[in-house]
């Protein structure tokens, strides 16, 4: 069983039903559903910014909030306090939010970070893959 991460772009996919990457996402949603993943999980940073991208994309407030929820009642989410928040002004990671997503997910215990911009983590020391990549790492297994 794997704890996995989700990084913003994964979410926003997601929630804003983004083809063709939402079908991956449903695909990783029915291992978790069924027991095969142990827990799904993001930052609390991920989430304000998913509200801000969605609100954007002229989505009604009230439909964010009710996609938000439906989100909240399957995934985990990581806090981001200052301990994350030094560690990432301390990394060498050039985006501050993909280094406080990165040291959420260390703190969470994850095992895998999902995104659909792995260079965006090439500092991370937990293993990166996008979606289509775990899944055909998982049915490998």
């Amino acid at each position: 069983m794997k704890k996995i991460f989700l990084d913003t772009n994964v979410i926003v996919d997601l929630l804003l039903e983004r083809k063709p990457w939402i079908d991956d996402i449903e695909k990783l949603l029915t291992l978790y559903e069924f027991d095969v993943v142990e827990e799904l999980n993001c930052a609390s940073i991920s989430l304000s910014t998913v509200f801000y991208l969605m609100s954007r994309a002229k989505i009604s407030r009230d439909k964010i909030i009710t996609k938000m929820k439906w989100f909240r009642t399957f995934c985990h989410v990581t806090s981001v306090g200052e301990n994350i928040f030094d560690s990432a002004l301390d990394s060498q990671f050039d985006d501050l939010e993909d280094a406080m997503q990165y040291f959420s997910a260390l703190k969470g215990k994850c095992d895998v970070i999902i995104t659909r911009n792995k260079k965006d983590f090439l500092e991370s020391k937990i293993p990166v893959m996008e979606p289509q990549e775990f899944l055909d790492s998982f049915y490998e297994e």
